[in-house]
């Protein structure tokens, strides 16, 4: 149950209000398609949006029911990965903190769908002209919890959810 699991439902509304934040910070000091140069031939700020699935895939797709199922298929994966972090012992901490790295960003993400329909993106990585796919601080911790989630399962003390 959720019981005695507090401190990591603070850590998920923290990556929720970071990822919001940062998505306004984007939103009103940069127009969309406009770019900052953090770290030239690495690193920019780049405000764009996706209307699509992770890495962008179907963004292209011209059928309004994309995002609206994009956005299904989002919530019902919300509810798998919340319901493992109910079900975890409260001793099992990296997996907790997993699940709420994960439901954070999930959720960060989840929110820009219901509101505008698209997700904001900014965080834009390249070396001259290949890009690793745009993307966000939700994306960053659904990314990292994933790793860790991978790891905590391969170390396997607390996988009997």
């Amino acid at each position: 149950m959720v019981k005695n699991k507090g401190r990591y439902l603070l850590v998920m509304l923290l990556i929720v209000g970071l990822d919001q934040l940062s998505k306004w910070l984007i939103q009103s000091q940069l127009n969309l398609y406009g770019t900052r140069e953090l770290l030239p031939g690495f690193f920019r700020l780049w405000h764009v949006r996706n209307p699509g699935a992770v890495w962008g895939i179907l963004s292209q797709h011209s059928s309004g029911l994309v995002p609206k199922v994009i956005t299904g298929l989002s919530i019902l994966a919300l509810g798998l990965v919340a319901y493992f972090f109910v079900r975890v012992e409260a001793r099992c901490r990296l997996e907790l903190l997993v699940f709420s790295f994960i439901l954070g960003g999930a959720i960060g993400n989840i929110i820009d769908r219901l509101r505008m329909g698209f997700v904001v993106d900014f965080l834009d990585l390249y070396i001259g002209r290949h890009h690793w796919p745009t993307f966000n601080l939700a994306d960053s911790f659904i990314f990292v919890g994933t790793i860790l989630l991978a790891w905590a399962l391969w170390r396997g003390t607390c996988t009997r959810f």
